[in-house]
């Protein structure tokens, strides 16, 4: 895994093609077998909080990257063979486990005990607990809708219209982008990319729920609502948390997006928002 550094600049073909190849990997994983769509969710997400944790390290927040990603792994099957109770015994789980961790860890650098000792133990602990709310929990989510019996629909539409989002709000903010929409977050935020995802992002949504999953149109465009304030949201928090951090991208090694987690950052609050939709509207 390549350390976090700051690219000098994504290509944007580079960005169309391995857009391609995650999205083929995504439809065939999703579409053939539901366990192969775990076992790819599992490794993204994985991948994310080895991303994260090391993104951490650089602000001296200090998460254990082996449970950390190990974690990450179960907590995706355990969701979708034990259902919400399982979900979240198991991020507690984990949670504990990276605290106990941590002091172990602690014990053996045999470090004095003073405030500052003191203080840099409840920040590690309280890094790790984010960690998983951020990135495994929320993202397990997914999970719960994929154990449905029309659960790849679910998530295909979740997936496909936040991607769409993204997408819109990027290449139309790149062409027609004038007004910043967040300058002090995400520079490269605009409203003419918001308006465009919003136009987009309504349209994915309300198909879906019509042509596919059943619904009225009305709850396509709650869905929509839903999925548009999550992507943006998730997208400006990623964008907060790298600059508090003092990085571009979580790392570089997905030529022209930057690592997993820039391209997890829109899905995290976007796989709650979609099962809370279902849970209302279709439960």
């Amino acid at each position: 895994m390549s350390k976090v550094s700051e690219p000098q600049g994504r290509s944007l073909s580079k960005s169309v093609a391995v857009g391609l190849l995650l999205a083929a990997v995504f439809l065939a994983s999703l579409l053939l077998y539901k366990e192969l769509f775990i076992l790819f969710l599992s490794i993204a997400t994985a991948i994310g909080a080895w991303e994260l944790s090391t993104a951490l390290r650089e602000k001296k927040w200090y998460v254990p990257r082996v449970p950390a990603v190990i974690g990450s792994v179960l907590i995706m099957p355990a969701t979708y063979y034990g259902g919400p109770a399982v979900q979240w015994l198991a991020s507690i789980a984990i949670v504990a486990a990276l605290i106990v961790w941590r002091t172990v860890h602690l014990l053996f650098e045999r470090r004095k005990a003073n405030f500052q000792t003191l203080k840099r133990t409840v920040r590690d602990f309280g890094a790790a607990a984010f960690l998983v709310i951020y990135l495994p929990l929320t993202l397990s989510f997914g999970m719960l809708l994929l154990r449905q019996d029309d659960g790849q629909w679910w998530v295909l539409a979740f997936v496909t219209t936040v991607a769409l989002i993204d997408s819109a709000g990027y290449l139309f903010g790149r062409i027609f982008g004038k007004n910043k929409l967040a300058p002090g977050v995400s520079p490269k935020k605009t409203w003419e990319g918001l308006a465009a995802s919003i136009v987009i992002g309504t349209i994915s949504a309300v198909s879906f729920t019509v042509f596919v999953l059943g619904g009225a149109w009305w709850v396509g465009i709650i869905l929509a609502a839903a999925l548009i304030l999550a992507a943006v949201f998730g997208d400006l928090a990623e964008s907060l948390i790298k600059r508090d951090l003092g990085i571009k991208d979580m790392s570089t090694w997905l030529p022209g997006h930057g690592g997993m987690m820039d391209r997890l950052d829109s899905m995290l609050p976007s796989s709650l928002m979609t099962y809370l939709v279902m849970v209302v509207f279709f439960g």
